[in-house]
């Protein structure tokens, strides 16, 4: 640990991910091994002054974060409260594969909505002391994006921008710009109420659900989508046409979403379009959506969507609970579209 006494540092959380990969003869793996090179890199920040005040941490296992699974953001979320709770850091900077970036920040983003102090995803395209790293630039970004006075809340630094996380997708697997957030924070967002701040609080150990994500084409069928609600019983996220549509009666998804809400599962309708929001009252078939007892899920992204299905059907609310709060716009994830 390198710190100041009487200062707040600032937490560096390594998962794995490109950042610190090294050359295996099966290709890229991660270094589990990364606490000098992170060193080194504070160093390089330090332009005449104090030095950064820092820690450092890992999580138990440095992974590719393609293999990410729910149990791993849980435990990723709950690491970052127990650091917060333990350090009391000025904010926390998580190095993190790019591939399931976006989904891992969005989940953190919403089980630490309680939280009140940045905490900042980062990681890399070319990894650290590789030519041409992105590696460098982005954790001086992040780090100094946890230091210097960003809001609270949970955020993606990467290629020079500073993303809010419930916004966030990654649009290029080439580019050193790799990251985007087409819609902006959506106004009028409430923080999170206190039922909810309560339930985080005991969250931490619970089990992490598994939610689906169904994107509706032509074709799709009710055995398909009734599939991923056995799989997946905590919740789906339907990926929609346009305002919320989807082949209710030609596909039978009809009864199944109800049966599947009836049963305690809850369907949450995004639309796959770039631009605008769930409408379920424009087309008589979204109304059967919407009468089936999906969620409309206004302009939420699809990370967004499952990170917050994901981090509210982790708590002890009810079902009942869960789908009013995943009505609000809670972090600035969600608007809806514009009334007539």
């Amino acid at each position: 640990m390198t710190r100041l006494d009487g200062a707040r540092p600032v937490a560096v959380l390594y998962t794995g991910g490109t950042f610190g990969m090294v050359t295996t003869p099966r290709g890229l793996a991660p270094d589990p091994h990364l606490r000098e090179q992170i060193e080194s890199l504070v160093e390089r920040m330090n332009t005449g002054g104090s030095a950064p005040t820092w820690t450092y941490e890992t999580t138990a296992r440095a992974i590719d974060s393609a293999e990410l699974q729910p149990g791993s953001m849980a435990e990723l979320a709950d690491g970052i409260r127990e650091i917060v709770d333990a350090q009391h850091p000025a904010g926390i900077v998580v190095i993190h594969g790019t591939d399931t970036m976006a989904y891992s920040a969005a989940f953190a983003a919403f089980a630490l909505a309680d939280v009140d102090v940045p905490v900042v995803f980062t990681g890399a395209q070319v990894p650290l002391g590789m030519p041409g790293s992105d590696a460098p630039d982005n954790f001086a970004q992040a780090f100094a994006a946890a230091s210097e006075g960003t809001p609270a809340g949970t955020w993606i630094a990467f290629g020079g921008h500073l993303l809010p996380a419930v916004r966030a997708t990654k649009r290029s697997s080439r580019s050193l710009d790799a990251f985007a957030a087409s819609r902006p924070l959506a106004p009028g967002s409430s923080g999170a109420p206190s039922e909810l701040t309560a339930a985080l609080t005991r969250a931490p150990g619970r089990d992490a659900p598994r939610i689906g994500l169904v994107k509706v084409s032509p074709g799709l069928t009710g055995g398909q989508l009734a599939a991923a609600l056995t799989e997946c019983p905590a919740g789906v996220v339907l990926e929609c046409y346009g305002s919320g549509t989807a082949p209710m009666t030609a596909g039978g998804l009809t009864e199944v979403v109800r049966a599947g809400v009836d049963g305690g599962s809850i369907v949450l309708a995004i639309t796959q379009c770039a631009d605008g929001a769930v409408d379920f009252g424009r087309y008589a078939v979204g109304s059967l959506l919407a009468d089936a007892g999906a969620v409309a899920g206004g302009d939420m992204t699809p990370e967004s969507a499952l990170g917050k299905l994901a981090a509210l059907r982790r708590t002890d609310l009810s079902p009942e609970q869960v789908r009013a709060l995943l009505r609000q716009n809670i972090l600035g994830e969600r608007e809806d579209a514009p009334t007539s």
